[in-house]
């Protein structure tokens, strides 16, 4: 690592939502989705407010200002196995409110925690890492993470090994 490269830990985010309707459906006459996170600082000093972006005959979009990523060096390795992947994402957690609207609460990009809130009921929506983002974890991931040594196999894959020559100097 270069040493004027300054480490960012905290990144601010903002969330968009959509109302879409939903045609040919008996059930449902609408859906809301998280559509996307946009970085970049808000105004507000970090409270969460709500803003109409777009309203039409094809739904409405809403961005939700005053998040923040925050990168922790003990989740590093959840950073890594995400970045890594063919789909590096962002997870935003939700509350639904009484009309179905998802409402955002926090944002992580440590994808082990977002599987255990989905796991247990919570709205967690997977949305596409922004660039900008990605440099940001990526930088955090090359100074924090530190790979597990490999692990022995067990005894017999061991005396396998030794019996082949794998062992041999």
């Amino acid at each position: 690592m270069q040493e004027n490269v300054e480490l960012i830990d905290r990144v601010p985010l903002s969330v968009i939502t959509a109302r879409e309707p939903v045609a040919d459906n008996p059930w449902i006459t609408e859906r809301w989705r998280v559509a996307g996170v946009v970085a970049g600082e808000a105004k507000g000093g970090g409270k969460i407010t709500r803003t109409l972006l777009r309203y039409g005959p094809d739904g409405e979009q809403y961005l939700w200002t005053g998040f923040a990523l925050r990168l922790r060096p003990v989740e590093a390795d959840g950073y890594y196995y995400n970045i890594i992947g063919q789909n590096p994402s962002l997870y935003v957690y939700c509350e639904h409110d009484d009309s179905g609207e998802p409402r955002p609460r926090s944002i992580t990009a440590e994808y082990i925690d977002a599987l255990s809130h989905a796991e247990v009921g919570n709205a967690t929506f997977a949305v596409p890492m922004p660039p900008e983002v990605y440099r940001i974890v990526e930088q955090f991931v090359l100074v924090h993470f530190e790979p597990e040594e490999p692990r022995m196999k067990r005894k017999h894959e061991r005396e396998a090994k030794r019996g082949s020559g794998a062992w041999d100097e």
